[in-house]
């Protein structure tokens, strides 16, 4: 037996399934949170105040999304090809500073930009800036990134279990106790806050170098070279995937925004698959694409097959119990977001394959296609939100995020000869009529024929 092509009595193949385990636990705690402790919140603080909450944080993760500077699966990249401590601390120590100072830049301009466009909404503006001050300690991401790379997730997923917990507590208690909006945001900013805080600790009481980290200017220079497409490439993706929220509670109203966080909030969900899948297995793959360059894309092609059928299932399930989901969850009151919900849950197939698809840019050198995906992507998702917002509200707003995906997550790749053996992929995958990739020729056949 085989798991994308590592013998099931290694000790690759151990590590990776133990590292699958600990972050589908991870993910599947917080699934379940949402669903439970999420739901109870929503229902107290009914579509207008949760719209509201939705809005503010949206705003803030528009802004936040520049403080990552695209570092993220470089970094991993970095880590999982480095053999030795002081490339290691360097790498850690250069990210981790480039994080933070972007991170006081983005704090700055969120909250500068809450108060002159929503003044008159002074618990918006206050909760912006509460999450943007506590994000600045998101410099300690890093820490997540070098587990990720090196298989040992349940160094971080202990702690980040024990916030997410605790937190959700506080959520329970703030209900019973009836306390307001302001509360909530307050709790979600600490929750930001330690979280990183734990990242931290967990790595100094596993590697105890977390003083020893090193900032390169060289080196700073050379991961800003390559990440800059990805960055700007991550923040187009921020405004075709929030930009919906902002626009309906601009064009329309806070309380729709709220019938549309509550249906995103069920389809989004499963955006976590994808990401826990890749996190353990991509590091792997790329360590042996160098050498066995059929065996990476023979794997690849496996990884975009299966998320596939898995995103297929979730959307023909989520079409089945929109409706008797929404009312269990939700209550009458939020019933609107069912017809959201039905379309929304259809981006699902093609965020799985874009997770695929972005990892895949970056390990064959091809990022500086992803800012043009990415660019096309946010220009059609605003556009096609100030269409379809007047006309059929949150609904409306849904279908422009799946008609967004589709075009960049998939139909994007077509367009340039580099990445259409991506498209050839991505097309298998999403239509098992089409034969699997057994090679590099393989995965560029239909391209190349």
């Amino acid at each position: 037996m085989q798991f994308f092509g590592l013998e099931n009595t290694g000790k690759g193949f151990w590590e990776t399934v133990r590292n699958i385990g600990w972050t589908s636990t991870n993910r599947i705690v917080r699934m379940g949170g949402a669903l439970v402790v999420g739901t109870v919140v929503v229902r107290y603080l009914g579509p207008a105040q949760y719209g509201s909450f939705s809005f503010a944080f949206a705003l803030f993760g528009l802004f936040n999304v520049v403080s990552n500077l695209g570092l993220d699966y470089l970094v991993v990249s970095e880590i999982a090809l480095s053999h030795d401590e002081v490339s290691k601390r360097e790498v850690l120590g250069t990210a981790f500073w480039l994080k933070i100072c972007a991170s006081v830049a983005t704090t700055v301009a969120a909250s500068l930009y809450a108060w002159w466009s929503h003044s008159s909404e002074i618990v918006v503006v206050v909760m912006v800036a509460m999450f943007s001050v506590a994000a600045i300690t998101q410099g300690f991401d890093v820490v997540d990134y070098f587990f990720q790379a090196r298989t040992r997730s349940r160094v971080v997923v202990i702690p980040q279990l024990i916030v997410f917990v605790l937190t959700n507590l506080a959520r329970i208690t703030a209900i019973l106790l009836k306390q307001s909006l302001l509360v909530f945001g307050i709790i979600a900013a600490l929750e930001i806050l330690v979280t990183e805080i734990g990242l931290a600790l967990a790595y100094q009481t596993a590697e105890r170098d977390i003083f020893q980290w090193a900032f390169s200017r060289a080196r700073a220079k050379r991961l800003l070279r390559a990440s800059w497409p990805l960055l700007i490439s991550g923040l187009l993706i921020i405004v075709y995937m929030r930009t919906d929220q902002i626009l309906l509670g601009t064009l329309s109203s806070k309380m729709v925004v709220g019938f549309y966080s509550a249906a995103t909030k069920l389809s989004e969900i499963w955006y976590a698959i994808p990401s826990l899948i890749c996190a353990s297995v991509m590091p792997r793959l790329l360590a042996r694409k160098g050498n066995d360059p059929s065996f990476y894309y023979t794997r690849l092609q496996t990884l975009y097959n299966m998320l596939a059928k898995i995103s297929l299932l979730i959307g023909l399930g989520g079409l089945v119990v929109s409706k008797y989901l929404i009312l269990l969850l939700f209550g009458k009151a939020f019933l609107p977001a069912a017809q959201v919900l039905n379309v929304h849950i259809w981006t699902a197939p093609f965020v799985f394959i874009g997770v695929v698809g972005g990892m895949q840019l970056i390990h064959e050198n091809l990022t500086r296609f992803a800012l043009q995906r990415s660019i096309v992507g946010a220009v059609c998702n605003v556009a096609l939100n100030f269409m379809l917002i007047p006309r059929f509200g949150a609904v409306g707003s849904a279908l422009a995020t799946l008609f967004t995906q589709v075009i960049a997550s998939y139909l994007m790749d077509a367009a340039n000869r580099e990445t259409r053996h991506i498209f050839a992929m991505k097309s298998r995958a999403l239509f098992s009529l089409w034969p699997s990739a057994r090679s590099p020729r393989g995965a560029k056949a239909l391209v190349d024929a």
